[in-house]
């Protein structure tokens, strides 16, 4: 498990890689949405990494929160776009604590965020194979224009990893402001020629609408990216 860099006094970025094998250790730590999210796992090796990820992230939450990792129980926003809980912001419902989380993940690798008192939003993508013509199609359908045109500078070779690049900046904005899927991608500028940027992104019920966005290091075949309110 790599420990990344505070970026903020208050934020904490945690990423790691996990197997594809399935300790019963880890398993021992979940709670009973995450035991019946494992069960409904078809693939031996997707619900072995699930149950890894989670167990990573409950033993960081209790050493944060001095308690028990498989005494923590999680709960779920309201979504502020179509007021459903089942994709709304995670929170830590048991201990009761001021710290915020995001967590994501794409096959073996995972990234979490914890801060204090303030939103925070991560996400980290696999670089997957895709061809010229459904990137095309991607990229019309959820870039911006200002978007569009920094990728058409890019060099073809490089096309796949720069959309991904940009799209873990746009899922990192929508996880803090807590719409997530329900936002209007194509109205998101995140401005990928940053790696640091200021995002305007405004939700009913956020209090933030200004957001920082940064990429993570990470290695070639994934991108990871952190948003939090830009005050």
């Amino acid at each position: 498990m790599t420990v990344r860099p505070v970026l903020d006094t208050r934020i904490v970025i945690r990423s790691g890689r996990v197997s594809g094998t399935l300790h019963s250790h880890d398993l021992a730590l979940l709670g009973p949405e995450e035991r019946a999210r494992f069960s409904a796992f078809r693939d031996g090796v997707r619900g072995a990494r699930y149950a890894a990820v989670h167990a990573a992230v409950r033993r960081l939450l209790s050493g944060l929160l001095g308690c028990g990792a498989g005494d923590i129980r999680f709960g779920r926003h309201t979504c502020p776009g179509c007021g459903r809980t089942s994709h709304g912001r995670p929170y830590i419902r048991v201990p009761r604590t001021s710290l915020e989380l995001s967590l994501s993940r794409s096959g073996p690798y995972w990234l979490c965020a914890v801060a204090d008192g303030i939103r925070v939003g991560a996400d980290i993508e696999m670089l997957r194979p895709v061809n010229a013509e459904r990137l095309t199609r991607l990229t019309g359908a959820v870039l911006t224009g200002g978007e569009r045109s920094y990728m058409a500078e890019v060099p073809a070779e490089r096309l796949p990893a720069e959309f991904i690049r940009c799209w873990t900046r746009k899922e990192a904005v929508t996880k803090a402001s807590g719409i997530g899927i329900e936002a209007a991608m194509g109205r998101l500028d995140v401005q990928p020629e940053r790696s640091r940027a200021l995002v305007r992104h405004a939700v009913g019920g956020c209090p933030a609408d200004t957001w920082t966005v940064q990429n993570l290091p990470t290695g070639p075949d994934h991108f990871a990216a952190v948003a939090f309110p830009a005050e």
